[in-house]
């Protein structure tokens, strides 16, 4: 077998050496409603779920300093049906993630490292209604599997 000219032998190793890439969302948007007297304001990324399960979304909202509304967890019950609805998902069978972090306060380095995430799961009321929420504090490393997942081998 033939030595690889350098410039070759150095691509292909780096090809090797380089690490996955992170999950890009299927959708990256800004929602925003109505409560009682003020519009809040979230961003809304919708990752997909494992080959294995693809109506298993992870879907990431994260709380703004811009938002002059609610706290995001005040109207999330609400905010996850109507996620689900624009989106065709079903609240009860994706993975829920609140985030808040520098981008979250007035003043605040939006690259921080500080951070804060919630896992919020959803069941269905006797009614057929979506329940409250059951609420986990996960890792960022947590958020980083759930939204990487159709990635790994």
């Amino acid at each position: 077998m033939l030595p690889l000219p350098p410039l070759l032998a150095l691509t292909a190793l780096s090809i090797v050496l380089a690490g996955p890439v992170a999950a890009q969302p299927q959708t990256d948007t800004t929602i925003t409603w109505r409560s009682y007297s003020r519009t809040g304001t979230a961003a809304v990324q919708v990752y997909p779920g494992p080959p294995d399960d693809e109506e298993a979304h992870t879907i990431v909202v994260k709380e703004l300093a811009r938002n002059e509304g609610p706290s995001t967890v005040d109207d999330f019950q609400y905010l996850a049906d109507r996620v689900g609805r624009s989106f065709g998902i079903d609240p009860t069978t994706a993975y829920w993630v609140l985030h808040w972090g520098g981008f979250s306060f007035i003043g605040a380095d939006p690259e921080a490292d500080k951070a804060l995430f919630l896992r919020a799961t959803f069941n269905r009321t006797k009614s057929g209604a979506l329940g409250s929420p059951y609420w986990k504090v996960v890792s960022e490393t947590d958020v980083r599997e759930l939204t990487d997942r159709r990635w790994r081998p």
